[in-house]
């Protein structure tokens, strides 16, 4: 289950999606005016400030925080060389154990990053452009917007004082709080405006959202339904992917900056959970969407650790052609010198399924040597018992 309920995430004015206009391509782009962090002013403000302070404490001691010290450093250093160093130390990043490609931004200064989201970048440039387009939010006062125009129209501190409590289901926040397409758009082009001042280049926003777009391509066709490209109620307040994608490359056309994707710095941050934010995906039950995102990870670059990957993933869909593409891959990975011991326990229960359970049995037990102490080792133990 979510650390967090619904109504509270949504207080948070989830989703990731500055009227910035374009400098002349020849001229070195520097960062928009640095808006320094708003102080609540009466007691209304106050209120909502410590409403979330509540979030954010909930969030400190949740069992889905990721607490690397490693990941979290790197994220803030990210955000830091892509909105200024003036500007980032407002902020309080947080990881979260969440599949879902999400990151959200509230008023007090917290940010929360999804795994899932993490998976899904390419290189720490998109990783920039979407702390950018949160810090956007942030930096903008969307949230407070929202907050004192709703004011005059409502009991909003009823609502605000609820914030924690309010039941999960409940979706009148999602009403109250979640930004309008208005400051989608101006968050968007905002971060896009921050990547052309700082070293990463601008493109990667629409670099993104294209793939965004295939990537639920793919699921629609899996699905056989509608991509949710194509407009629907949801996009009433966001923009469609496509529609970002456009508007985002032709900011980035316009400004004709170059900088560095940092391709390698990113995946070696992520590389010790890249596995377990896959695994995470996995259980979804998205396996064409899992099966796309495992090709973007990997690229022309397959390493053994993506060879695991591809072993989860075929072991999980448990189609009768998975399991020998399955063992193909746990074997080509073990062959590549990978230390990961879920290399073993897949192949050893691929074997299992496939009714080779000596063979199974055998795998698993150098799975135990290898991982005496994981959480499984009990069920592993009594299926090796069963085999004989």
């Amino acid at each position: 289950m979510p650390f967090l309920d619904k109504a509270a995430l949504a207080a948070l004015c989830i989703g990731i999606a500055g009227p910035a206009l374009a400098q002349d391509a020849e001229q070195p782009a520097e960062f928009p005016p640095y808006s320094v962090s708003y102080e609540p002013t009466d007691i209304d403000e106050r209120g909502l400030w410590q409403s979330f302070d509540e979030v954010e404490r909930r969030v400190k001691t949740s069992k889905d925080l990721i607490r690397d010290e490693g990941l979290n450093s790197y994220l803030k250093q990210v955000l830091c060389d892509s909105v200024g160093s003036d500007r980032c130390d407002a902020v309080r990043i947080y990881i979260v154990r969440d599949s879902s490609f999400n990151a959200s931004m509230a008023p007090n200064g917290m940010m929360i990053v999804n795994s899932g989201l993490l998976l899904r970048m390419r290189n720490e440039a998109e990783l920039a452009s979407v702390l950018g387009h949160e810090f956007a939010h942030f930096e903008q006062r969307h949230s407070l917007r929202i907050f004192q125009k709703l004011r005059g129209s409502t009991d909003i501190m009823a609502v605000v004082s609820g914030v924690v409590g309010v039941p999960i289901g409940s979706l009148f926040l999602l009403d109250v709080f979640s930004f309008n397409r208005d400051m989608e758009v101006e968050a968007d082009l905002l971060s896009a405006e921050y990547l052309a001042a700082s070293a990463y280049p601008s493109q990667a926003s629409a670099d993104l959202w294209v793939r965004m777009i295939d990537e639920d391509e793919v699921r629609a066709v899996e699905r056989k339904r509608r991509s949710r490209n194509r407009r629907g109620a949801w996009f009433d307040s966001h923009p469609a992917p496509k529609e970002r994608s456009v508007y985002l490359a032709e900011a980035a056309a316009e400004y004709a900056d170059v900088g560095d994707f940092r391709v390698g710095p990113y995946a070696s941050a992520l590389d010790t959970h890249l596995l377990t934010f896959y695994e995470d995906q996995l259980q979804r039950n998205d396996f064409a969407a899992s099966e796309f995102i495992l090709d973007e990870v990997a690229g022309d670059n397959w390493r053994a650790i993506h060879y695991v990957m591809e072993g989860e993933l075929h072991r999980k869909r448990g189609e009768p052609s998975d399991l020998v593409t399955a063992e193909d891959a746990y074997r080509e990975a073990i062959f590549r010198g990978t230390e990961l011991p879920a290399a073993w326990r897949g192949l050893g229960l691929t074997l299992m399924r496939a009714r080779r359970k000596q063979e199974g049995a055998d795998v698993l037990a150098t799975y135990l040597e290898k991982a005496p102490d994981a959480p499984d080792a009990p069920m592993m133990q009594m299926m090796i018992k069963g085999s004989q």
